[in-house]
């Protein structure tokens, strides 16, 4: 485009006795043009530039890595940038330039540090040097001066810049949830995000990266400020969210062996970009910026109350706050996951796993998350123990939840954040793998800081207090053995070890995920030839279970009779969950079709399909039939209508119902 411009350029000089008009800028901002006499030795693009220079003897390398102005780059940008950084000599130096030499600038600044670092010293990626550089709350920096013998070494913040609310709050970088997740995916997550921020730090002359997600942050939350200010400060802060997210998760492909063949410390060679398609549960979590990023600028009312208030005593949320372990992190608390008000089950009582459901008509079960000694019971209440003279029958269990788990003397505990700690902490798009390296790290944390404190920890459960009609998060200390902290994948693997018939998967999924084809094909074949039942395992056995409970239906009715549909057969004959009017379509009203789950787009669908209006007639009596573990078409109209009434001025939660209506509505689809 630039050799075209430059041609452009002399071809309307020579129409104009070899001048060209130009624009000009005063200091004042004042815009006056003028005539530039030009011809075809004063006229050069930045590569010809570049090139004259390299012919004059400098040893220069000119590369040109395009990123939009305000944008983050992308996975290949940083391959492009890590490449060229990697194949130079060690003391080569490395300039980057922008538009004004600030943002792209600097971002590129840091990237080559990370490099520079994980080239220079190996990985994991970690700081060299423990000064402190402190963060002005102007959104000023301090100079960091450093002494001639650590001018190569890195400086780590453990000050951030805090913007305080109107109630005294401090909102920092880590209240936004979204930063806390990805830093505790990794194996090296902490260390490498300490880096990163060393780094950002040292590179922070005329951008400080963090700073910056703060800074438009507090312009969106300040009311008085006009609504198109607020929005271009909502968009830039979204775009410099991600740049930092970017640079955390580069930051930890730096010190995986991914990276390893680039420089000469191994074999392989992983590009970012390859690295990333590898993990889904990253990419998930950058498209969630982008999709409602008002979100995670908002301070949620229970951050603004004092934490005391909240939480007791002092002395636990220091421990709290002190914690340092890959997963179980500062701030980070492990919560027992029964809870006041949770749902049980009406007809299936099992002691310890609150609520059972069985889907009538079919072997398929849905459970909450169990105790072990509640597992033992509905293993036993299935069928699946094993003596020395029958085997017990095959169960396919099949957990499902995305938050990291681990079980305390038998209880299962969840990992939560201190000021958010009934919310959970998922991590949409997660793989069973990553998320079950995560459960094995996080007993790691626990093991080491059960042998810092003489042998007890700090828990913390959820009580119901009626004077107030509230529950509340408290803690309390438990004595704890190396023996008595388990993984999910432990617990099974042990039940199996004592006699149970079970195959265990984990297949994270959640209402908050997109519906892909691969997840109907990871579920449907876990089909079993030799079982005789499937369980499925979740948070509350109540919502999303449902919808993989329905494909499991599907493709066992699908093998009982591929011609007929059994379901439909069934049903003549009464079922408790839906009666034959009910699965008949009817057009009385709009409400009636909505409820039916009769939406354009699912009409669409069966015209297309040979035997379109059969199939969703089968399904809509299997999703009835489910109904005891969540209503799939229910979750529809229930967004539909809230979508309805959401006022004309609050964009953030309307774009959240859309959000997750449209997926419940490609679950059935």
């Amino acid at each position: 485009m630039e050799a075209r411009l430059k041609e452009d350029i002399l071809r309307e000089a020579e129409r104009y006795d070899g001048a060209i008009m130009v624009i000009h800028e005063t200091d004042d901002g004042q815009i006056f043009d003028a005539w530039e006499h030009v011809n075809s030795d004063s006229l050069q693009t930045p590569l010809e530039v570049f090139k004259c220079l390299e012919d004059d003897g400098f040893p220069i390398k000119y590369a040109r890595v395009p990123i939009t102005d305000g944008k983050a780059p992308k996975s290949s940008d940083f391959d492009t940038l890590a490449a060229n950084i990697a194949s130079a000599s060690k003391d080569t130096a490395f300039i980057f330039n922008c538009q004004m030499g600030r943002g792209r600038t600097t971002t590129g600044a840091v990237i080559a540090c990370l490099v520079k670092l994980r080239i220079s010293y190996g990985r994991p990626i970690k700081v060299l040097l423990d000064e402190v550089k402190h963060e002005q709350p102007d959104g000023s920096s301090s100079s960091g001066e450093e002494s001639e013998s650590n001018a190569t070494r890195l400086t780590s913040s453990t000050v951030e810049v805090r913007t305080r609310n109107e109630q005294g709050y401090a909102f920092g970088i880590d209240d936004i949830l979204l930063l806390w997740k990805i830093t505790r995916l990794f194996d090296n997550g902490v260390e490498c995000r300490e880096a990163l921020d060393a780094i950002i730090d040292r590179c922070s002359a005329l951008q400080n990266i963090r700073q910056a997600v703060l800074q438009y942050r507090k312009v969106f939350n300040q009311q008085h400020v006009e609504p198109r200010v607020r929005r271009v400060a909502l968009n830039r802060g979204a775009e410099y969210l991600e740049r930092y997210f970017r640079l955390i998760a580069f930051s930890a492909y730096l010190g995986s062996e991914a990276f390893d063949g680039f420089c000469g410390q191994g074999e392989c060679m992983m590009t970012f970009k390859s690295w990333l398609h590898q993990r889904p549960e990253v990419q998930a979590m950058k498209w969630s910026i982008r999709l409602r990023p008002g979100r995670f600028f908002n301070v949620p009312e229970e951050l603004r109350a004092p934490h005391e208030s909240q939480h007791g005593d002092a002395v636990m949320e220091a421990i709290v706050k002190a914690r340092n372990g890959s997963v179980l992190g500062k701030g980070s608390i492990l919560k027992m996951y029964f809870f006041p008000g949770q749902i049980t089950s009406s007809r299936i009582q099992i002691h310890g796993a609150p609520h059972v459901f069985k889907v009538n008509g079919y072997p398929v079960y849905s459970m909450a998350t169990p105790t072990i000694i509640g597992a033992k019971e509905m293993l036993a209440y299935l069928g699946a123990k094993s003596n020395a003279r029958v085997a017990g029958q095959k169960v396919v269990i099949t957990d499902l939840r995305e938050e990291a788990v681990v079980y305390i003397h038998g209880t299962p505990f969840v990992l939560r954040e201190l000021n958010k700690p009934v919310d959970t902490l998922k991590h949409v798009g997660i793989t069973g793998p990553v998320v079950e390296n995560m459960e094995a790290r996080l007993k790691e944390d626990i093991l080491s800081e059960v042998r810092q404190s003489g042998g007890r920890m700090l828990l913390h459960r959820e009580e119901y207090c009626p004077s107030s009609n509230q529950s509340s998060v408290v803690g309390y200390w438990e004595n704890i053995f190396p023996d008595d902290v388990k993984t999910p994948a432990e617990v099974y693997a042990a039940l199996k070890d004592e006699g149970y018939n079970i195959a265990y998967r984990r297949i994270p999924l959640t209402r908050e995920r997109e519906a892909l084809a691969s997840d109907v094909d990871e579920i449907q074949n876990c089909r079993d030839e030799s079982s005789a039942c499937y369980l499925y395992v979740s948070h509350t056995g109540f919502g999303g279970v449902a919808y993989t409970m329905a494909i499991i239906c599907c493709r066992l009715d699908a093998e009982v009779n591929f011609g007929t549909s059994s379901v439909t057969q069934t049903m003549v004959n009464g079922d408790p969950y839906s009666t034959p009017e009910e699965s008949l379509p009817s057009w009385t009203s709009e409400e009636e079709a909505r409820r039916m789950g009769d939406y354009r787009d699912i009409l669409s669908l069966t015209r297309v399909l040979m035997h379109g209006p059969k199939s969703k007639a089968d399904v809509d009596i299997i999703i009835e039939r489910c109904a005891g573990a969540g209503h799939i078409r229910d979750d529809i109209l229930h967004y539909s209508k809230e979508v309805e009434e959401v006022p004309d001025d609050d964009d953030e939660h309307r774009a959240y119902l859309m959000d997750m209506g449209i997926k419940a509505l490609r679950l059935v689809f």
